[in-house]
């Protein structure tokens, strides 16, 4: 039977795509309507796809997918018209989507790959290299196959994840390592490599010690990925087996205040606090509380820090409101 499907999706700001597709037995065409700011000619095209496509479009059960998702706030709208036969299906949203939603942006992206519906960062292949001295375990995943593998030195584990279970794991590492600001760290024996393979078939690689210093926040990200995968026999993804920062370290942070360039130390034992972040710092003789911003974070042993640590005021806490606010 034919099927009939318009698609939009975007917003004010940057466009929107739209695409209608016609489906007659095994011949899929399909025509571009809009494709943000861009040029398109609304021409009909006949798209090469076999069974696999038509049966994966059938499995994602659109009839089935509610009639609006979101709050109607601002922010991404999408609409969808299904004809099947006799039968019309809608759906749309803003910013909210179906739990196939993936699943559906990959059949249009394979379908018609010049509309990009899906974001060329995307991590769709990761690999994870953990070295310490002669040991070795390298863990990979792809989105298209949803195997996970863990190479070790003298053995290798499979794990075979879902849909769902794939991209949980990928989105976790994307949104870890791509915000990640490695430093270095000489102690740390342990070194994480990680290769990043995107959507639009770029690749980004980092290398850095494995450690809380290296990598901030790394002990989280592990803990994540031990949530979600417990049965995961990697040395990789232990907490424990990550070198903390030193306990006997002071944290030190330079701050400059608003409209100056000089800079002031301070105290914290928030590890935390990143460099740009704006804090409440007690200032003269009455430690009256104003705001600064972190320029500089430094981790000195208590007989290395450049001023005596007791003569050092402490950061009250990170500023809880929007910026320089009373200024």
């Amino acid at each position: 039977m034919a099927k009939y499907l318009k698609f939009t999706v975007g917003n004010n700001l940057r466009g929107y795509k739209t695409v209608e597709i016609h489906v007659d037995g095994a011949q899929v065409a399909y025509k571009i309507l809009r494709n943000e700011f861009k040029p398109v000619d609304k021409n009909q095209s006949v798209a090469n796809v076999g069974d696999d496509w038509l049966d994966k479009l059938d499995a994602l059960d659109i009839p089935a997918w509610e009639k609006f998702y979101g709050d109607g706030s601002s922010g991404v709208q999408w609409s969808l018209t299904l004809r099947d036969g006799e039968k019309i299906c809608r759906s749309r949203g803003t910013n909210a989507f179906p739990d196939a939603w993936d699943d559906f942006l990959d059949l249009l992206d394979a379908l018609v790959p010049e509309m990009q519906f899906i974001d060329g960062n995307r991590i769709d292949a990761l690999e994870l290299t953990l070295t310490h001295g002669d040991i070795c375990e390298r863990l990979t995943l792809a989105r298209a196959d949803e195997t996970l593998t863990l190479d070790k030195n003298s053995s290798t584990h499979i794990y075979r994840l879902d849909t769902r279970g794939t991209k949980n794991f990928l989105n976790i590492c994307q949104k870890f390592f791509d915000a990640l600001e490695v430093t270095d760290d000489n102690v740390c024996v342990m070194n994480l490599a990680v290769k990043m393979t995107r959507h639009d078939g770029n690749s980004t690689s980092i290398t850095a010690a494995y450690s809380e210093f290296a990598m901030p926040g790394i002990v989280k990200f592990a803990e994540a990925i031990h949530e979600f995968m417990p049965d995961l026999t990697a040395k990789i993804f232990v907490p424990e087996n990550i070198r903390l920062i030193d306990a006997e370290k002071i944290i030190l942070c330079k701050v400059q205040f608003k409209g100056s360039y000089k800079s002031y130390t301070y105290r914290t034992e928030d590890e935390t606090l990143a460099v740009g972040d704006v804090v409440d710092v007690p200032v003269g003789r009455n430690n009256d509380i104003v705001q600064a911003r972190i320029v500089d974070i430094g981790y000195f042993d208590a007989d290395d820090t450049p001023f005596p640590p007791d003569k050092i005021k402490t950061v009250a806490g990170k500023h809880a409101g929007n910026g320089w606010d009373n200024y």
